[in-house]
């Protein structure tokens, strides 16, 4: 072999080397740019699926708190109108209580002017009466009352409760 020969070869292999080189170099480039790639896909997945949860958390948490919320709005109104009621009952109480002892107070002064056990019994029966009277009235009256304000409390419940069985598919109310 001449030395131009050997030459020539030793050119024809460096330059098959070089491309297989530069083909090996393009190969290992191509797939780090594709491993490069399936990584940002993946990580950009993760994140919208991360995104994603954290929103219907979210989303969860707020309607829970307003559930709670408008529970506890319910509830407070509830005992609002059950504490008016409350005051509204003693006052009342207290009104009857005083016209009462009034009442009695006359009644007695009455008897004791009576001149005759006759007539002394004849007031005092027109009295039971009208007592028996005044009672049913302020027993009808308290009847009354108590059914209003059973009621007026039960009825924020009553909303709040017939709104989550809509909400959940739960029996209504009657």
């Amino acid at each position: 072999m001449t030395k131009a020969t050997a030459s020539k070869t030793t050119a024809n292999a460096k330059t098959t080397e070089n491309a297989t080189f530069k083909a090996a170099q393009e190969t290992v480039e191509q797939a780090a740019k594709t491993a490069q790639e399936t990584v940002q896909t993946a990580t950009k997945a993760a994140q919208d699926s991360v995104k994603q949860a954290t929103q219907e958390a979210t989303k969860g948490f707020e309607k829970v708190t307003a559930f709670n919320k408008a529970n506890y709005e319910a509830l407070v109104a509830s005992s609002k109108i059950a504490a008016e009621t409350a005051q509204s009952v003693n006052a009342d109480f207290v009104e009857t209580t005083k016209a009462a002892v009034e009442k009695n107070v006359a009644d007695v002064k009455t008897l004791f002017a009576a001149k005759t056990p006759a007539e002394f019994f004849e007031l005092q029966t027109s009295m039971l009466k009208g007592r028996y009277d005044d009672f049913v009235a302020e027993a009808t009256k308290f009847n009354e009352a108590a059914t209003k304000t059973t009621n007026d409390v039960v009825a924020p419940l009553k909303a709040r409760y017939e709104a989550v069985a809509e909400e959940f598919n739960l029996p209504q109310a009657k």
